[in-house]
């Protein structure tokens, strides 16, 4: 009878542990997942071509005042090529 009562104990304590160490390690991977997401993170539309991309892959360009973001170098140029005189 002591030896039932002795197995029944070493499984509920087995069963404690393993429940403590699986949500200590779910714990770890909730803090490791996606880092926050930043100002620059921020989805903006192309002037020129239309799509949208994150401001931190664009190519930044001042035009009269304000700055304009391009997905790519060469819609900057065609936007610099239609928008701008040349006289």
């Amino acid at each position: 009878m002591r030896l039932l009562i002795y197995l029944i104990l070493g499984y509920l304590i087995y069963r404690v542990v393993r429940t403590v160490v699986k949500q200590a390690s779910q714990q770890k991977v909730r803090k490791t997942d996606a880092p926050p997401l930043q100002a620059d993170d921020v989805m903006i539309q192309d002037p020129l071509c239309g799509i949208y991309f994150a401001r931190r892959d664009g190519v930044a360009l001042t035009h009269e005042g304000r700055t304009l973001y391009f997905c790519s170098e060469s819609c900057k140029e065609k936007f610099l090529a239609k928008y701008t005189r040349t006289d």
